[in-house]
Parts: C-alpha cells; structure tokens; sequence
C-alpha cells in the first residue's frame, strides 16, 4: 500500500478537475498553495473569514451603522460644519411668526418658512422625508453628528427632522421643527420641550 505525503508536492499526480470557474490544472497552481494539497482546497473552495468585530465595525462601509446617517462618512460636528448665524436668525424668525396650533401640518410650515427665508424651494414629502431633501440642499444645509449633543441647546434655525414613530412622533409622517435658539422649536405650533432623536440640519 502506497500513502500520500501531502507535506510535498503531489499535485503532478492528480488529475485537472471542474470547479465553478470552470476547468483547472492542479499542477497549475503549485506556487500559490505551495504544493500543499490542504492549502490548494482552502485557497480554491473555502469562503472568506469573517473579519473581527473590531475590524467590521470600523471600517468605512458600516460607519453607517454606527452613526445612523445612512452615509458612509462622518458627520461633523455643530462647529465644524460652519453654522450661519444670519440665516439661522431668519429662517428661526419666520417659523415663530407662522407657527400657530398644532395641527398636523409640520412639514408644511416648515417648508414655507425655508422658502420664505430663501434657503430652498418648497418640495413636496411628508416630515420624515425632509432629510432628504435638506440633504440636497447643500448650499443652506448641512447635517451635523448628533452625539452628546444636547438638541435643546442648538441655536436658531436649525432643523430637527424626526423618522416615523420617533419620540413619540406620528408613525405615518415623523415630525420637522425649527429651533428658536431657547431651547424652543417652531412647526405648525410651538415645542416648548424639544424631544431627542433627531436628524440635525442646521443652516450654512
């Protein structure tokens, strides 16, 4: 009875065979398994391993994750991002003067007093959706990093966008307010209480 040594190269010994990429020489592959028939099966059939979660959860395709943004970058901070006082002292302006009861119509109050302001066009969505829309709106917008950031405590003009169902918010619409720079939010009606889990935009 003859063994074989598979420490050496025994590849000259076997036969080509069919793999999903389609016929392959085993000879052909003697310098990158190092004749090492073990090390030959792993190189052409064994899947990939799972990097640490250490390795997962820093890299740049699941920051995301992390932050929450739905973008693979950072967002910066209130200071980094390069807040507005003149825009933000307007838009926060118009939105007090609107502001009447609370009747719903969050997302329409909102959007009337950005383009009262001349920071943007009125786009029709519901509240939650105008995350995307101050998104695209980069020449007035900007989103900063949420945390340790206490929202009450944003100056004026800054928009508070709530997904669906967040804070208590309507699960069908969510909710956008303006901050009024005392810890005060201006919609359709007064926040005399501004809720955590917002989306943060403020004015550039």
């Amino acid at each position: 009875m003859s063994l074989l040594n598979f420490n050496i190269d025994n590849t000259k010994y076997l036969r080509d065979f069919s793999s999903s990429s389609g016929s392959i020489g085993l000879s052909s592959y003697g310098s990158l398994s190092s004749g090492n028939i073990f090390n030959l099966y792993n190189t052409l059939y064994s899947k990939p391993v799972l990097k640490s979660n250490s390795s997962i959860w820093t890299s740049s395709q699941n920051r995301k994750l992390l932050y929450n943004t739905g973008s693979s970058k950072i967002l910066p901070s209130l200071k980094e991002a390069g807040y507005n006082a003149k825009k933000g002292n307007r838009l926060a302006s118009i939105a007090a003067q609107n502001a009447k009861d609370f009747t719903g119509q969050c997302a329409t109050y909102v959007k009337n007093a950005i383009q009262e302001a001349g920071m943007g066009k009125y786009i029709k969505g519901d509240a939650y959706e105008c995350a995307n829309i101050l998104k695209r709106n980069k020449e007035n917008f900007k989103e900063i990093s949420t945390k340790g950031l206490d929202l009450s405590s944003l100056p004026k003009g800054c928009a508070l966008v709530y997904d669906r169902g967040v804070s208590n918010y309507s699960s069908d619409s969510g909710h956008i307010e303006i901050t009024l720079g005392n810890g005060k939010a201006a919609s359709d009606g007064i926040t005399n209480n501004i809720r955590p889990g917002a989306r943060v935009f403020i004015p550039v």
